[in-house]
């Protein structure tokens, strides 16, 4: 049975507040302290798909909003090809909660082994933790330092059968980008550029890379 990974998108790929209004029903925006900008969505899709690159075997099941606000093609058109064709669903059980769609969606489709990349954490027992990965700035999502190496330690385990209940050693590491995000008034263009300076994610992308080249 292949390895499944929940996906949400708001909080994941983008920043978590992404809102449409009656003028632009079809037209999400990211809005940035209740306003809304030009800022992309899904900009760290090619993050993502890099991490998951060295596990063929993976596939995706969609569990987020998107799909029950804008359809699932719709949905799904919004990844990149590589990731489109990990796809095989998504989670629509109407839960209270989103622990609740995905362990529904799994019971129905069979898998034990799953993880779920998603930012709401609300509802999800203790003793089921570990088979989440939360950022919890709703602005860096997949970029908040330390996420993205705890994904990677997570897939390891995941695709290579290992109990994530077993996985040890996944510490948050605090960075530049931590330090900024305390302080207020804060403006993205100084987390950016704290980003830039920040090893882990680009050690990441760097190996992630590179074992991508070496199969090309």
């Amino acid at each position: 049975m292949n390895p499944v990974l929940y996906l949400d998108f708001d909080g994941i790929l983008h920043p978590a507040d992404v809102r449409v209004t009656p003028e632009e029903p079809l037209h999400p925006r990211v809005y940035v302290r209740g306003r809304p900008t030009d800022e992309p969505l899904f900009r760290y899709v090619s993050l993502l798909e890099l991490l998951l690159y060295p596990y063929p075997d993976l596939r995706i099941v969609l569990a987020t909003s998107w799909v029950r606000a804008f359809g699932y093609e719709n949905a799904l058109m919004r990844l990149s090809p590589a990731l489109q064709e990990r796809v095989i669903g998504a989670a629509t059980f109407p839960a209270p909660t989103r622990f609740g769609t995905i362990s529904v969606d799994a019971e129905e489709r069979g898998l034990t082994n799953w993880l779920s990349l998603d930012d709401d954490h609300v509802g999800w027992p203790e003793e089921r933790l570990h088979q989440l990965v939360a950022p919890t700035n709703p602005h860096l999502a997949l970029v908040e330092p330390g996420v993205a190496a705890k994904l990677a330690t997570m897939l390891d385990a995941l695709c290579a059968g290992f109990p994530l209940d077993a996985v040890t050693n996944v510490a948050r590491s605090k960075s530049t980008v931590d330090r900024l995000f305390a302080l207020p008034n804060v403006t993205e263009a100084e987390v950016l550029r704290a980003l830039e300076e920040d090893a882990r994610v680009e050690e990441i992308l760097r190996q992630a890379r590179a074992q991508r080249d070496n199969v090309t």
